[in-house]
């Protein structure tokens, strides 16, 4: 049987469409008719890697994470949380900063540090590895990565989306743990993403990122959402569409080698109105100097300052004031 991907065409943020495109998803997608029972207990997984404002596109747009709430309670779910762990800040300034901040009182989701790291064991036996053991309360995850170009490892899509679930700072040490070697990086997100096994993932290609992402990088206008359950075979459509060649996204070539997912373009059914060549762009722009994997001493505690700097005393004193 082909993996399922949906694709749709959207110019813009507004949350009507977007809330139908969720809600297709989800009808469409489950094997077993919808995905999700009243009583599912679910966690939101963006991208919320650093505290931007939504136009900058370094975070998933707060439309998509409203879209899927709305759905959700229709669902009569009433049990949604949402959880990520950018690399600096707190969780709760950062999804203020992307524009998260009134979900709670529309919508009664909590924005809820990652907690309990359990560790994970991988056939790269990369010690440490380590992910957040609180992901195990709940029946269902739902995982909402941005489209980005990524200075290490290509494009950042559902795959590399997971990585947010390893908790605060063993996120670089790992970066450094893998001996420079982008294949082995991207063979430990794909055991993180067995284990995770998210329900659903719909990616906001909306508005993407390229150039020197994930962070650096500037808005393009791609103008798509993408939802699957096969996070392979939804990487390997956004690989088409980006004309990027797929070994080229290490995640790729990893979930490949370690036969996890659907890589084949030819065993992929794109549904939707339109198909992929419809959505296929050929100016994207990657990182125009790629960078290596591990972390230099001095940019890893670089990074350690930064999140001392920006939880301990600029986040500290802004609620003082």
């Amino acid at each position: 049987m082909k993996s399922k991907i949906l694709l749709h065409k959207l110019n813009s943020y507004h949350v009507d469409p977007i809330e139908s495109f969720v809600r297709a998803s989800v009808n469409l997608l489950g094997d077993q008719g919808q995905l999700f029972s009243p009583s599912s207990r679910i966690l939101l997984k963006p991208n919320l890697l650093r505290g931007f404002e939504p136009g900058r596109c370094v975070t998933t747009h707060p439309a998509l994470i409203e879209a899927v709430c709305r759905v959700l309670k229709d669902l009569g779910i009433n049990k949604i949380d949402l959880s990520d762990s950018p690399a600096i800040g707190s969780l709760l300034t950062v999804a203020k900063k992307a524009g998260y901040g009134n979900l709670s009182k529309r919508y009664g989701i909590r924005i809820k540090p990652l907690s309990n790291p359990v560790s994970l064991t991988t056939e790269e036996n990369i010690p440490g590895l380590k992910i957040a053991g609180s992901i195990r309360e709940y029946d269902s995850i739902i995982n909402l990565p941005k489209f980005k170009s990524h200075c290490q490892m290509t494009l950042t899509l559902s795959v590399k989306n997971l990585f947010g679930l390893v908790i605060g700072k063993k996120k670089p040490v790992l970066h450094c743990l893998v001996k420079n070697n982008k294949v082995t990086f991207g063979k430990m997100l794909v055991d993180i993403a067995k284990q995770v096994a998210p329900s659903l993932t719909i990616i906001d290609g909306i508005s993407a990122m390229q150039g020197n992402g994930p962070i650096n990088g500037t808005p393009y206008p791609l103008g798509l959402l993408a939802a699957g359950q096969d996070m392979t075979a939804l990487d390997r459509v956004m690989t088409e569409i980006v004309g990027v060649p797929w070994k080229n996204v290490y995640t790729l070539e990893a979930a490949r080698i370690k036969n996890y997912g659907q890589w084949d373009l030819k065993k992929i059914k794109c549904i939707g109105k339109l198909n992929i060549d419809a959505f296929k762009v050929s100016d994207f722009k990657l990182a125009k100097f790629p960078v290596d994997i591990t972390f230099n001493p001095f940019r890893l505690a670089k990074s350690f300052l930064k999140q001392f700097y920006e939880v301990g005393i600029k986040e500290r004193l802004a609620k003082e004031s």
